[in-house]
């Protein structure tokens, strides 16, 4: 991992940004410009200047992603376990084929250091491992209730969930929300801290080359007041995933 981190370090320090960093919202398995045209720029806390440009997401943009979740979910939540699981598995290995590049970005991002941001996106890989093999075990059950009565439950997702993603641990917090979601055959919008965007749009599109059908993982990036306060207000939204301030949560 050193080495191919030393030579984004490079790229860095030489350029002043990375190459093929996101700019846009992740929906319905594509890059989507903001529909405002609005942009933000993500600060390097490290050197305390700006590296990168992405959208500034509205309750435009998080309409789009929850239709797009909407229209996923209806063959989302009928896929068997075990296929989700196996895309699951899919993006765990990818998550490891990619660590060094997505650590570098996350170090740029949150501004901690380089060996912490490893460990944060191992364990990314980690939770999606474990839920892929979780996937296969959620079923319903049966009851005897008596002569000739049997009972049934049946295990349904919900429907769209919502993903609040702090600063601090970016694409590990996403994974500890979004896998088990996607694993139960629910269908994803997050909304990133705006301090740290890059590896959540990255886990989308990561995703996506896992097998996961478009509109099934979406990422609208922008402030909470824009962005995050819409997604969690919307009507079709089932469950929000939320970490974050105190004051924050009482409102969600």
């Amino acid at each position: 991992m050193t080495e191919q981190a030393d030579r984004l370090a490079a790229e860095y320090l030489e350029t002043g940004t990375l190459s093929g960093l996101p700019r846009d919202h992740f929906i319905d398995g594509r890059w989507v410009a903001p529909l405002s045209g609005g942009m933000m720029e993500t600060f390097d806390p490290g050197l305390g200047r700006a590296y990168h440009d992405f959208a500034a997401g509205d309750a435009d943009d998080i309409d789009a992603a929850v239709n797009a979740a909407l229209r996923a979910g209806r063959g989302w939540g009928r896929t068997r376990p075990a296929a989700r699981g196996s895309m699951l598995a899919r993006a765990a290995a990818l998550i490891r084929e990619d660590a060094p590049r997505l650590a570098v970005i996350e170090s740029l991002d949150s501004g901690k250091p380089l060996a912490e941001a490893e460990g944060d996106i191992a364990g990314a890989a980690r939770t999606f491992e474990y839920y892929a093999a979780a996937a296969n075990t959620m079923q319903g059950d049966s009851f005897p209730l008596g002569h000739d009565y049997l009972g049934y439950s049946i295990i349904e997702p919900v429907g769209v969930t919502a993903h609040i993603i702090p600063w601090n641990y970016p694409l590990s917090t996403a994974a500890r929300g979004i896998a088990p979601a996607l694993a139960a055959g629910c269908t994803v919008i997050a909304k990133p801290a705006e301090q740290t965007p890059m590896t959540a749009l990255l886990l989308a599109e990561l995703l996506h080359r896992a097998g996961l059908p478009a509109g099934v993982c979406n990422v609208v990036t922008g402030t909470g007041g824009q962005a995050g306060a819409p997604l969690v207000r919307h009507p079709a939204v089932r469950h929000v995933s939320f970490t974050g301030s105190v004051t924050t949560g009482i409102n969600v």
